[in-house]
């Protein structure tokens, strides 16, 4: 009787506690999920050519005519974007600057870049002309490579 009793106790422990262990190791797998994609953005972004926001502004000032694609790594639509984006500019052979927006609430700098030329979301892709912004892609998140090479060879 008593090893009826303790088996049903068992069995109802179990019962209660699984609930939780599943969705610890759903939540595990979320969080590696997303620790890869990170990883992989990260990696990826470095085919780009990175810049800060006073190189930017050297670049400006030298009038020079560029692509910037402002994203970050903690963005999903970024790490959508990146690899498309990655295709396009190899085919048409177009250099791309890349700059990192992670963190922008904590930097000045970007945050005042990012307001003076009215950016807002992520991911952004822009030309700039001499201390202008030229063009900017509509809906980046959503573009195909097909509208990224003819949006970067108009």
């Amino acid at each position: 009787m008593i090893k009826k009793q303790l088996l049903l106790i068992v069995i109802l422990l179990l019962t209660l506690l699984q609930p939780n262990i599943g969705h610890a190791s759903a939540k595990d797998y979320l969080l590696d999920n997303e620790a890869k994609a990170i990883s992989s953005y990260q990696k990826n972004s470095h085919f780009l050519k990175s810049v800060s926001i006073s190189e930017i502004q050297i670049m400006m000032g030298n009038k020079k005519t560029f692509y910037l694609y402002i994203g970050r790594a903690t963005c999903p639509h970024c790490r959508n974007f990146l690899p498309r984006l990655l295709k396009a500019t190899k085919q048409c052979n177009i250099p791309i600057y890349y700059l990192d927006s992670e963190n922008s609430s904590l930097n000045l700098e970007l945050k005042t870049f990012r307001n003076y030329y009215h950016i807002a979301t992520v991911p952004n892709l822009s030309q700039f002309q001499s201390n202008r912004l030229t063009k900017t892609l509509e809906k980046p998140s959503r573009a195909s490579k097909e509208d990224l090479i003819l949006f970067l060879s108009q």
